[in-house]
């Protein structure tokens, strides 16, 4: 071998690594690189698209959800009526009183129900002031009485601006009446007496021979 071509060789091959040190070579490189990454993925792509994809029924898909268990549409409608019945029952009027005219221009009320007293003080036309508590709630009832008119006083738990409710100018014979009844209604309620089973007409007549006087 000539000298000529053993220095051309040596001068490619010491020029070799030389220009693969360049920028253009590492460039060169990493393009490669990241080609043979992207040809990969792209072909495990395909293979997935390619794939047949089984999806389950629409039988399969309802029944993985939990079942929800409906009420009975008649029971339903059974326990609503069976509720409105209890709340009507509730709302029953057991007693009342209003105050007499012209002694008061605009008559104040008092109701009793099985659930509650409610006191209804009017200052003017279509005006009404509204307060309702519990039977349990009451601590005390008075009543005061003249020879044609009376008064009751109530002492309540639930304490607004007033440590009492008072309402003047009843007929007498309403005022000792509902007095009666509330104090029967407290006596009962302390003692635990069972009354839901009672009619309006026994329950009044009851609770107004538990609450009477016995100096009477």
């Amino acid at each position: 071998m000539k000298d000529d071509e053993l220095i051309g060789m040596n001068s490619q091959i010491n020029a070799t690594p030389s220009s693969a040190k360049s920028p253009y070579g590492l460039f060169m490189r990493q393009s490669r690189k990241l080609g043979r990454v992207a040809t990969k993925a792209f072909r495990e792509m395909k293979e997935v698209l390619n794939r047949d994809i089984v999806l389950p029924s629409a039988e399969q898909f309802l029944n993985s959800f939990p079942r929800l268990h409906l009420p009975n549409k008649q029971g339903g409608l059974d326990e609503l009526s069976r509720l409105k019945n209890r709340v009507k029952r509730y709302h029953q009027v057991i007693g009342s009183a209003r105050t007499v005219f012209p002694m008061t221009i605009f008559r104040d009320s008092i109701v009793v129900d099985r659930t509650k007293i409610s006191i209804i003080k009017r200052d003017f036309f279509w005006t009404s002031n509204v307060v309702s508590f519990r039977i349990e709630d009451v601590l005390n009832v008075s009543c005061s009485v003249g020879p044609l008119f009376g008064s009751l006083t109530i002492a309540s738990r639930v304490m607004s601006t007033v440590d009492h409710f008072q309402i003047d100018y009843l007929w007498r014979s309403d005022a000792i009446k509902m007095n009666f009844l509330i104090q029967g209604y407290i006596i009962a309620k302390n003692n635990k007496l069972e009354t839901d089973h009672l009619s309006r007409r026994e329950l009044f007549e009851t609770l107004c021979e538990l609450g009477v006087d016995s100096d009477r």
